[in-house]
């Protein structure tokens, strides 16, 4: 008989010579005809009920509650745990999630594709224990690693070898981890700009010239501008350790670095302006829980002849493809779009489906960083001037300060308690 090792290798091999149209086909049969063994479930159940209703023999109940939890396990967790066990399997197992994923956002939509997708996603979460490396990536690093960045980027896209090359020079870091039988690809990584004071604009670091190395020994921040990780691993939380393990090494290396920051985006802000804010029904009568000057709001609803309202206002303006051209435009929209984008990042909140509601910030980066323990310090204007940045956020950043001596208060009370720490004076 072929070793169970042999057998998970073999459907490797097989699986990376199959086109885009049998990988699908593929992985719907695998998500279908190989979750939980038919009839098996409803058995072990049965015979668990029976045995808890009939006996108080804790050890026998123990082994009736084992076997059930066995007949819950699909018939392909045993080859994801043999793929695992193969020298390039974690990889693959990376991969294969990744077209998992792509499958679910299509018309391969399933629960059978889902469940194998959540389950696939756990066991990478639990095999990813003390098997990660944390790596500095620099320009010397090899060519396959480079070439990772670039694809893997989901922040600030990449544009040349050059983009490239000006992120990992003088007054940059880039860190990664890597899992130990794929030491060049980078599951996660980082990158951090080394400055003098907290930015407020990603286009000044993104496009800097490469300052004198000499200037690293000046910085009094490092700002964390971008973190990416691979799509097959998606809701496995390594962005946290990543963080942590990356101001250790920072302080270590760069004592004279006082401040650990980032600079974020507000992926989903135009998102919740258009569907809570800019409504129809708020275009005749603005919130009242929007804290805004009366001089604020008439500068915004002079810029636009016949607009009744601020909100109809800024509506008009943000349509226009214009507005990003017109200073005047630009300075009455400032401080009614600061307000919004502060509004939305304390007060926004995830949808739930208790009854209680939710805790979490509506804003994904945002939760990200609070559950992590930052403070959120500023909400910054054009600070992302870029098509995209403009088009999610109408330019808006943030940046969440992450306070060394408060991270573990401030992380405990906001999930407890969903309550947002601030530094500085704004917002």
């Amino acid at each position: 008989a072929m070793a169970l090792g042999q057998v998970a290798q073999k459907f490797c091999d097989l699986y990376e010579t199959l086109d885009s149209d049998a990988r699908t086909k593929f992985l719907v049969l695998l998500s279908r005809d190989f979750c939980l063994p038919k009839g098996a479930a409803e058995s072990a159940a049965q015979a668990y009920l029976d045995g808890m209703a009939e006996s108080k023999d804790f050890a026998k109940n123990a082994l009736l509650a084992h076997k059930l939890r066995d007949s819950l396990t699909p018939l392909y967790a045993d080859l994801f745990d043999n793929i695992n066990r193969l020298p390039e399997g974690f990889a693959f197992l990376v991969h294969l999630r990744t077209e998992m994923l792509a499958l679910l956002s299509g018309p391969q939509r399933n629960a059978a594709m889902q469940a194998m997708s959540d389950f696939l996603m756990r066991r990478l979460q639990t095999w990813i224990v003390g098997t990660l490396d944390l790596k500095r990536i620099t320009w010397n690093s090899p060519a396959c690693t480079i070439e990772k960045l670039e694809q893997y980027e989901s922040v600030h896209a990449v544009r040349s070898w050059m983009d490239v090359k000006r992120r990992l020079g003088n007054g940059r870091r880039c860190f990664g981890f890597f899992h130990r039988n794929a030491p060049k690809e980078p599951l996660i990584f980082v990158w951090v700009a080394l400055t003098d004071q907290i930015p407020d604009n990603v286009q000044l670091i993104l496009h800097e010239r490469e300052q004198p190395k000499a200037n690293e020994a000046n910085a009094k921040c490092a700002i964390f501008y971008s973190i990416s990780s691979q799509v097959g691993l998606s809701r496995v939380d390594l962005g946290n350790f990543l963080i942590k393990r990356v101001v250790s090494v920072l302080r270590t290396e760069l004592p004279n670095i006082e401040v650990f920051c980032t600079l974020s985006p507000l992926p989903r802000f135009r998102s919740w302006l258009d569907k809570q804010l800019l409504t129809p029904e708020h275009l005749v009568s603005p919130p009242c829980d929007i804290e805004l000057t009366d001089a604020e709001k008439q500068a915004l609803v002079s810029r636009v002849p016949g607009a009744a309202t601020w909100t109809a206002a800024l509506r008009h303006l943000v349509d226009s493809r214009g507005w990003t051209s017109d200073q005047a435009n630009i300075d009455a929209m400032e401080p009614v779009v600061r307000t919004l984008g502060a509004h939305y990042l304390l007060k926004a909140k995830r949808a739930s489906s208790s009854n209680s509601g939710s805790n979490s910030a509506a804003d994904p980066v945002a939760n990200f960083h609070l559950r992590n323990g930052s403070c959120l310090h500023r909400v910054n204007w054009r600070g992302d001037t870029s098509y995209h940045g403009l088009r999610q956020s109408l330019g808006l950043m943030c940046n969440y300060n992450y306070v060394l001596d408060r991270i573990e208060d401030n992380s405990e009370s906001y999930v407890a308690k969903g309550t947002i720490a601030t530094s500085g004076s704004d917002p």
